[in-house]
This record gives structure tokens, sequence and C-alpha cells, in this order.
């Protein structure tokens, strides 16, 4: 195999790499909602837990689950993304009561 090969063949990889990264970034999504949030919509699964949210399983880590005080507050403030190319799945960025204030 010649050098000008192996360049062609390292090029055309760069050149897909490079559709596939742009592609995935101009398809991810960031929305933000204040919803009403109850017992039914949280989720565990494997030890992790998900907020079913807008036909979509979103990823919620501990320091957002923290924020959940369902018996005190009903409507949340809730800042998730998600990418088009993958149905269904997101993850939660922000989660705080509707009207609260946290630092």
């Amino acid at each position: 195999m010649t050098q000008l090969n192996v360049m062609k063949k390292v090029f055309l990889a760069l050149i897909i790499i490079f559709i596939i990264s742009f592609t995935y970034l101009f398809t991810q999504v960031s929305v933000s909602v204040t919803k009403e949030i109850t017992d039914d919509q949280l989720v565990k699964e494997n030890d992790q837990y998900y907020l079913l949210l807008d036909n979509r399983n979103l990823k919620i880590n501990e320091g957002n689950l923290k924020h959940l005080q369902m018996d005190k507050y009903k409507e949340y403030k809730i800042i998730y993304s998600y990418n088009k190319l993958i149905s269904g799945k997101g993850k939660i960025e922000r989660l705080e009561p509707y009207g609260a204030r946290f630092p």
C-alpha cells in the first residue's frame, strides 16, 4: 500500500468523523419547562433514577434528586437535554422547585 493510499484513507476517515460529530452537535436539544411531577414519573432502574417526562426517560443524578420534595412542592422548573437522533432518552441538567431558590 502506497503512502498516497494511506493518506487518502486517513483523510476520508477524518471527513466521516467530522460529519458525524457535526450532525450529532446540531441535533442536540436543550429544553426548559415548568411541570408538575408525580411519584409515578420517577422510576428506578439498575440503581439509576429516571424521570418520565414528555415521552422521554430523563436520567437524573443524585444532586438533582435531592431537590425533589414532592410532598412540599408540586411544580418544578426542569432543564433537560436530549439528542434528536436518540429517541426516548435524555438527561436532566437542572431541577428545582418552582419559585424556590438554591445556591
